[in-house]
């Protein structure tokens, strides 16, 4: 028997042996309960069978690891259509506008979520070229036998997120980083070759983060291209090539999706409460802005007219 083979069976008897101590949540709650249970908890693995809301986008503000067990699942990423198929395992980076659009009736996914805060102490135990961040935004086709492997090691994580151990985050972030380094190796055996990201793809990405963590503050294409040091234009036409929109839409899209995700989630919070939360003077700007992107004003939205 092969190292790693003995490695396997031993690490599947002890993911047995956790789970008669945990039992892995099923389904997934409402999107406003599963963000106060990962800021809670810091890191959750859910087996899931549907999405939260299907035809609503939002901004995911976690990294995550998913596994498609079974079935299929089509959502809407970043402008671009995506199909998750079985044996698919995905890694995302946080802060990206994601949409469920329908999934198959034998559709089931293990989905592996960290905090921000979960991810820094990530990053600080593995300061010098942290493996796993190449993978981000990526989509693996495995074998059936790697995707035991995973489904093991997603196993092992739900019983050490469920710990009340002092160090329980690192022991956590030894173990994604067997998934990382589980996840090279498969790539490898596959034959898959990590491509170079292009300067466009850089670009894009760069955007991508920039417009994250600034658009409830800044909703002007200048005040990008001025970060990226590129002019207005030249910065517009390269967003466009790259991405098939223009650079305006992309920001607009986050705002957008973050207000109606207040306005429907988030009762208890008033519409200028929501204004200010996502930047604007007062609520009558974010009133005119709202309608003029969406046909209607936040509180006919709200109200679901």
């Amino acid at each position: 028997m092969t190292k790693s083979r003995i490695f396997l069976v031993f690490f599947c008897k002890l993911c047995n042996f956790a789970l008669k101590v945990h039992k892995m949540s099923q389904g997934i709650p409402s999107i406003d309960r599963l963000a106060e249970q990962i800021d809670r908890q810091g890191v959750v693995v859910y087996d899931i069978t549907k999405m939260p809301v299907y035809g609503e986008s939002f901004v995911i503000p976690y990294a995550m690891l998913t596994i498609t067990c079974s079935g299929w699942t089509r959502v809407d990423f970043d402008f671009e259509e995506v199909i998750y198929r079985e044996n698919d395992f995905s890694a995302f980076r946080p802060d990206h506008v994601f949409t469920p659009v329908s999934t198959s009736e034998d559709y089931r996914a293990m989905l592996f979520i960290m905090s921000k805060r979960f991810y820094n102490v990530l990053t600080d135990m593995f300061p010098d070229n942290y493996r796993f961040v190449q993978y981000y935004n990526r989509n693996y086709h495995l074998k059936p036998n790697q995707v035991k492997g995973m489904i093991c090691c997603f196993q092992l994580l739900s019983a050490l997120c469920s710990l009340g151990h002092p160090d329980r985050f690192k022991l956590v972030a030894s173990q994604v980083d067997v998934v990382a380094h589980m996840m090279e190796v498969y790539a490898s055996s596959n034959g898959f070759v990590l491509e170079t990201k292009s300067g466009l793809d850089l670009l894009v990405q760069r955007f991508h983060v920039l417009v994250s963590k600034n658009y409830h503050k800044n909703r002007e294409v200048k005040f990008y291209a001025d970060k990226l040091c590129l002019s207005p234009k030249y910065f517009g036409t390269l967003i466009h090539k790259a991405m098939g929109v223009s650079a305006g839409q992309v920001i607009t899209r986050y705002v957008m999706v973050q207000a109606k995700h207040l306005l429907r989630h988030h009762r208890n919070l008033t519409i200028q409460q929501i204004s200010d939360k996502l930047g604007f003077s007062d609520q009558t700007s974010f009133a005119r802005y709202f309608k003029s992107h969406s046909g209607q004003t936040p509180q006919e939205y709200r109200e679901g007219k």
